[in-house]
C-alpha cells in the first residue's frame, strides 16, 4: 500500500485490480477485509446444509400449519374458485399430517383481523397515515358523463409511508448492516503490467464517480458547531413496480422501496439478508367513468 499526494492507494491483486481513495489516510472501516462467500452467495456446500440446525417454522397469527394452509388457500386461491384450487383444498385436507382437530376450534375472524391490522399511530420506525392533496391535470371526456375539465384537487385520505430518517438510523444503528457498509468510497482500477493509466471499473455505487465526488463535497463542506465526528454519506436507492397479491384476479400493491448503496450489490441481492426497507405505497384512483389513471403520490416523509 502506498500514498502520494492525499491519495491513498492499495495494492494490485491477482487480478491487477486496486482501489484508490481520496485520503491519505488508511480507511478506518474496510467491510471487504473479512467478506467470505457466504457474505455474497445463499448457495451452500452439500455437506455445509447437512450441518444446519433446523429452524422452527412460525405461523403466527394462525395457531399451526394446517389453520395457516387453509389460510393461504382461502386468501390466495382467487375470489373465484376454480376445479385447481379445488384441487389444492383436496390436497391439503387429505394430507396424512392433516388433523382436524388443528383448525376445529379457531376464531377466524380474529385470525383475519389480525392479518389485516395495521397501526395507524405513527412511531420512530413505524408507519404514518397521512392525507394528501394534488392537483390533477383533467380532460372531458365524450363518452363520459364526468363535466369538468381544467385541474383537480384529489384527495388521499390514506397515503402510507415511513419515515426515510427513522429507516436510516435504523439501520446504521444495526452491528451486522455496519460491518458490511462502506462510508468511505474509492475509485476500482484496472492496471495490467504495460499499461501507463490505470482503467476504472464500475459494478459498485460506492465506487462511482458520483458517490466520490458527493463524499468530497461533503468533506469540503463547513462542519457542524463543535462537532468532530466522521461524516458520510448513505446512498439512497428507491424502486417502485406494482405487484399482484394472488394467482387470480387484480388486487395488487404498488410499494416504494429503499436500498442502501454503501452495501454491495451481492448481499442486496440476497433474498435472505433482508435489505429492502418498504418506505411508502402509492395508490390507483379511478378518474373519469372513460378513464383510469395511476398517479404516482408525491411523498411527504
Amino acid at each position: 500500500m502506498n500514498t502520494k499526494q492525499g491519495v491513498f492507494r492499495t495494492l494490485r491483486n491477482a487480478f491487477n485490480v486496486f482501489r484508490r481513495y481520496t485520503s491519505s489516510n488508511r480507511p478506518s472501516h474496510d467491510p471487504e477485509a473479512n467478506t467470505t462467500t457466504d457474505d455474497l452467495s445463499d448457495v451452500v456446500a452439500q455437506s455445509e446444509a447437512l450441518d444446519v440446525h433446523p429452524v422452527v417454522p412460525s405461523y403466527g397469527p394462525y395457531p399451526n400449519r394446517n389453520a395457516f394452509l387453509l389460510g393461504e388457500w382461502y386468501w390466495n386461491g382467487g375470489s373465484q374458485k376454480s376445479q385447481s384450487s379445488f384441487k389444492d383444498l383436496l390436497q391439503i385436507v387429505s394430507d396424512p399430517s392433516f388433523n382436524p382437530s388443528d383448525v376445529r376450534d379457531i376464531n377466524w375472524k380474529d385470525v383475519d383481523e389480525q392479518l389485516t391490522q395495521v397501526n395507524h399511530e405513527e412511531d420512530d420506525t413505524g408507519w404514518t397515515r397521512t392525507p394528501v392533496t394534488i392537483l390533477v391535470p383533467a380532460q372531458h371526456h365524450r363518452k363520459s358523463s364526468f363535466s369538468q375539465s381544467g385541474p383537480q384537487n384529489l384527495i388521499f385520505a390514506d397515503f402510507y409511508h415511513r419515515s426515510i430518517l427513522s429507516v436510516v438510523k435504523e439501520v446504521l444503528s444495526s452491528p451486522e448492516r455496519h460491518r458490511h457498509f462502506h462510508y468511505e468510497p474509492h475509485e476500482l482500477l484496472w492496471q495490467p503490467p504495460g499499461l501507463s493509466d490505470p482503467i476504472p471499473v464500475y459494478g459498485e455505487l460506492y465506487s462511482s464517480p458520483a458517490f466520490v465526488q458527493a463524499h468530497l463535497d461533503l468533506q469540503n463542506s463547513p462542519p457542524e458547531p463543535n462537532c468532530k465526528l466522521p461524516r458520510c454519506i448513505a446512498a439512497l436507492m428507491f424502486a417502485s413496480d406494482a405487484t399482484h397479491l394472488t394467482s387470480f384476479g387484480d388486487v395488487k400493491l404498488w410499494p416504494l422501496y429503499l436500498y442502501f448503496g454503501n452495501e454491495s450489490k451481492y448481499r442486496r441481492c440476497k433474498p435472505s439478508e433482508n435489505l429492502c426497507s418498504h418506505i411508502a405505497y402509492f395508490q390507483g384512483v379511478r378518474f373519469s367513468e372513460a378513464t383510469t389513471v395511476q398517479y404516482l403520490l408525491t411523498i411527504y416523509l
